[in-house]
């Protein structure tokens, strides 16, 4: 656990770094101005939305560990302590693809002592649904403007093998067995195996559905809330439909660059799609836009993480045990 918060914390201040460089170069002084009379209840609103999207989110992990039947093993997990956990995983949103947010099996098996790698497919069926629900918003318009075309085609593409292939374990097994066979890496192939399990059944066409469903109500309200954002700079014109849009084309940019937290794709897609695409907008109001939705989703969810993992480890048994669990667990590489 210690090197996945080392790598997030380097992350985090690349992206502090990279902000204050956007900052110097379009001028902060003209920022500045687009945001003098900014009306700041949307800017709330957005975090708000937000709010809800991690719940709706913690509602995609607990139907996880209900099919999963992680509770048989561990009767004493309450949902109280399922939300702090759940929450804890934020704090490594900013890892490539997000997949730091393994944190959560870590802090799971040292409280209630689930095995890391039952609940590990957990973050990869959260990351395929995500894509799913970004490719059906981003349907919204790609039609009309078709360029961004082959960004949704590589990303269904991507989604279609990652359920063929994690959600068939006939086809990984006999893979696996044979890797297994080799010297030094057939310990890792048996705890492959595991998670392959665990995989196949939240990949099952109904669990995929249920989450994709809740992904896209998820993502569709920070949709929404780029589009209040958007809406609260004078002399720009952006319908809902057309926010969406850009959200969720930028937001597979950067997960597609496998960039820490899409950082730098994500941002630059976006506010040059949005000073392309929206009527009245201008590059530093695109840029203040941008950063303005950014941190009301991406660094308001490494907050909140944050604050939930300082919540978890408070407890100095717990905390011995999460990171006794990580140093035996390699993190995921870039």
């Amino acid at each position: 656990m210690s090197r996945l918060l080392r790598r997030t914390l380097y992350a985090i201040v690349a992206g502090a770094l990279l902000y204050a460089v956007a900052m110097v170069y379009f001028d902060a002084r003209t920022i500045g101005a687009q945001l003098r009379d900014y009306p700041w209840w949307r800017f709330i609103a957005a975090i708000g939305l937000s709010s809800i999207n991690y719940l709706l989110r913690f509602a995609k992990w607990e139907l996880s560990l209900r099919w999963l039947d992680v509770r048989a093993t561990a009767p004493g997990l309450s949902r109280g302590r399922s939300l702090v956990v759940y929450l804890a995983g934020l704090s490594m949103s900013i890892s490539p693809g997000k997949l730091g947010e393994v944190l959560r099996s870590a802090l799971l098996k040292a409280s209630d002592g689930v095995p890391f790698s039952r609940t590990a497919p957990i973050v990869v069926a959260d990351r395929i649904t995500d894509l799913i629900a970004l490719v059906v918003l981003s349907l919204l318009g790609v039609s009309r403007f078709r360029e961004y075309l082959p960004v949704v085609l590589a990303t269904a593409v991507l989604v279609a093998l990652g359920v063929v292939l994690l959600g068939t374990p006939r086809i990984l097994h006999p893979l696996l067995r044979r890797i297994a066979r080799l010297p030094g890496i057939g310990g890792l192939a048996a705890r492959a195996e595991l998670l392959v399990d665990s995989a196949a059944v939240v990949l099952r066409l109904r669990p995929l559905l249920v989450l994709a469903v809740l992904s896209v109500v998820g993502w569709g309200l920070e949709c929404v809330g780029f589009w209040l954002i958007v809406g609260g700079f004078a002399g720009t014109e952006a319908s809902l439909t057309l926010c969406a849009f850009l959200w969720s084309i930028g937001t597979l940019v950067g997960a597609l660059s496998f960039l820490p937290g899409g950082l730098i794709a994500a941002e630059g897609s976006l506010a040059v799609a949005t000073t392309k695409l929206v009527a009245g907008a201008t590059a530093p109001m695109a840029l203040a836009a941008t950063l303005l939705g950014r941190i009301a989703t991406l660094w308001y969810g490494e907050l909140v993480g944050g604050v939930a993992l300082a919540v978890f480890l408070r407890d100095p048994e717990l905390r011995a045990r999460a990171f006794a669990d990580a140093a035996a667990t390699p993190p995921p590489r870039r």
